[in-house]
């Protein structure tokens, strides 16, 4: 009996640990999917690619690019709005960034590359608590 009682109580623990386990996984989101991180074809393109998509705090941002032909930059809403760097809060020219999303409310990515952000080469987000 102590046995079967002893098994079960592993059980229990195991499925706590494994719904636990599960319940913090976050998610990667490669930013315009196979396409990547380019000017876009259609200036929609970056908004209708977050349309479906659901940011928690942990998941990660991943900008796949070339080096020297893009970058990633993260600016408050008035620079994204006027394709600006006044108050840039991070600049990523490395290739293939990776950025945590650490905290809830809303992050915004520009290129700083030509024109790029003013052929809507930018990102709008929000992030919450969790989705997961």
């Amino acid at each position: 009996m102590a046995s079967k009682l002893s098994l079960s109580l592993f059980m229990l623990v195991m499925s706590g640990c494994i719904v636990s386990y599960v319940s913090s996984q976050k998610t990667i989101h490669i930013v315009g999917d196979s396409l990547g991180w380019i000017a876009p074809k259609y200036t929609g393109f970056y908004h209708d690619w977050v349309k479906n998509r659901k940011f928690s705090v942990g998941d990660q941002l991943l900008f796949n690019y070339i080096p020297g032909l893009n970058t990633v930059v993260q600016v408050e809403k008035e620079d994204y709005d006027h394709c600006s760097m006044k108050n840039t809060l991070a600049e990523y020219f490395m290739g293939n960034t990776i950025f945590t999303l650490n905290k809830p409310g809303e992050y915004y990515f520009i290129s700083s590359v030509g024109r790029h952000c003013e052929a809507n080469q930018k990102l709008k987000i929000t992030v919450t608590e969790n989705n997961h």
